[in-house]
């Protein structure tokens, strides 16, 4: 049941198979609210797919007559990529009143990246790019896009990427800043990145190159507490644009719909 209801995105569905108190500590060591991180889960809109889970490997042991333990593997595939994300995964589960719950899930990652990405290897980003939201509008919804402008640069020292996006209204009269870093972490030994919007709201990141796809591991503090994570796609064309896809994972999924954009270098900057 609760594959199926993820598949589906049916957020009531799966934060009724939780207990109140359930946690998940995602394959980044953060720890989100089971219940209220999955609640957020909602069908994928008009013209979009969701991406596809699949479990594999499950083992599942009775510790008590109310215990048990559930192992497996999965593997995320988003819609239209060719790169498909392999974890592991371990749920507890009590048994209560009203049946089986989840009480703990903890996930980690299995699949390294495909090389070991540096720095260097995001020279691309440099520039001055504009960016447009994918997608149909909302049956019914006369409302133009926020319009999106994003600069690329390298600090003095060459040791970080400094990007700067300002996301703007139609009419210009209401604007969101977010300031990000992008840079080598020796603690972690990853690329690695942290952001900071003028809402509130910060983020961090661990970046991979894998299958020739930037992918962007990022877990988001809003500004009202709450979390959530997303695993996000950089596919460059080599040249002038690069597509960008952004999908919510289960944990922290609150109000987060999956985005597809497309950004284009403006005309007069130098492409690698």
């Amino acid at each position: 049941m609760y594959q199926e209801a993820l598949a589906r995105g049916d957020g009531k569905a799966v934060a009724a198979l939780w207990t109140e108190d359930g946690d998940i500590i995602d394959d980044m060591g953060q720890v989100f609210r089971g219940r209220e991180s999955v609640a957020g889960l909602e069908p994928a809109a008009e013209g979009q797919a969701r991406p596809s889970f699949t479990i594999e490997e499950v083992s599942i042991r009775l510790l008590s007559e109310s215990v048990a333990l559930e192992d497996g593997t999965v593997v995320v595939t988003p819609p239209g990529a060719s790169t498909a994300h392999h974890g592991r995964f371990a749920a507890t589960w009590v048994k209560q009143a009203d049946g089986w719950k989840v009480a703990s899930l903890r996930e980690w990652r299995t699949d390294p990246p495909e090389t070991s990405a540096r720095l260097a290897d995001l020279e691309w980003l440099v520039g001055d790019w504009t960016v447009t939201v994918d997608g149909k509008k909302p049956e019914g919804e006369n409302v133009a896009p926020p319009r999106m402008e994003m600069s690329v640069r390298w600090n003095p020292t060459g040791t970080y990427l400094l990007r700067e996006t300002m996301i703007t209204s139609p009419d210009g009269s209401e604007g969101l800043q977010v300031s990000q870093r992008i840079g080598w972490d020796p603690l972690t030994r990853r690329l690695h990145s942290w952001s900071f919007s003028t809402d509130g709201s910060h983020s961090e990141a661990d970046w991979s190159l894998e299958e020739g796809v930037w992918v962007s591991r990022a877990t988001t503090v809003h500004p009202d507490g709450s979390q959530s994570s997303t695993i996000n796609h950089y596919l460059y064309d080599g040249k002038e644009e690069c597509t960008f896809q952004s999908l919510p994972t289960h944990s922290g999924a609150t109000n987060q719909a999956a985005v597809t954009m497309t950004m284009t270098r403006k005309p007069g900057e130098p492409s690698e």
